[in-house]
């Protein structure tokens, strides 16, 4: 049986049967630790195979010497973390657009698991509210919120005076609180 090692280096030289061979040889383990962490199959199997890729582009730089099952495993916990830090982002549009609504309710914080699907829910929700938006207010929450821009990147972006900026996401989040409100 071929050391992680050696699967490692055949990888790196193009043997592809070697990667086949390290995914299978991982494939349980880091599938079972992706649907630990975001506690959904079909976010487990996106955050699996945007691990393998990332793997893929980072192999270059994979120390050998180390143990490559916690490596893979930071990869995906970083992945996530990653992600993790964009939802709180978007969660806090979420809290600020549900306020004064009856959208979120006071949730037992004994219950991470119960917390994280009422996450995913109300994420999904606010996909569908901002799916309705106008493309001028849209744009503007979206790379403030989800890719964390700032009010000038986003000015840069699209292309528009930083005054139009804020107006479109002062607006965008009122205009979004009203269709959350309607679509409830």
């Amino acid at each position: 049986m071929m050391t992680d090692k050696q699967l490692v280096e055949g990888c790196k030289s193009g043997q592809q049967e070697h990667l086949e061979l390290l995914i299978v040889r991982y494939r349980d383990d880091l599938y079972r630790f992706c649907r630990h962490l975001t506690l959904n199959r079909q976010d487990a199997e996106d955050l699996f195979q945007e691990v393998w890729v990332r793997v893929l582009r980072k192999l270059e730089k994979y120390d050998a010497e180390r143990p490559f099952k916690p490596w893979l495993f930071q990869v995906a916990f970083n992945m996530y973390r990653d992600h993790y830090r964009k939802w709180k982002s978007v969660y806090a549009l979420w809290t600020w657009l549900s306020s004064d609504s009856e959208l979120i309710q006071i949730r037992d914080p004994a219950s991470l698991a119960e917390e994280n699907l009422l996450r995913h829910e109300e994420h999904r929700f606010l996909e569908e509210c901002l799916r309705s938006l106008p493309k001028r207010y849209l744009a503007p929450l979206v790379l403030y919120y989800y890719e964390e821009f700032s009010y000038e990147g986003i000015a840069e972006v699209l292309g528009v005076p930083l005054g139009t900026v804020k107006s479109r996401l002062n607006q965008g989040k009122r205009l979004l609180h009203t269709l959350m409100k309607e679509m409830n």
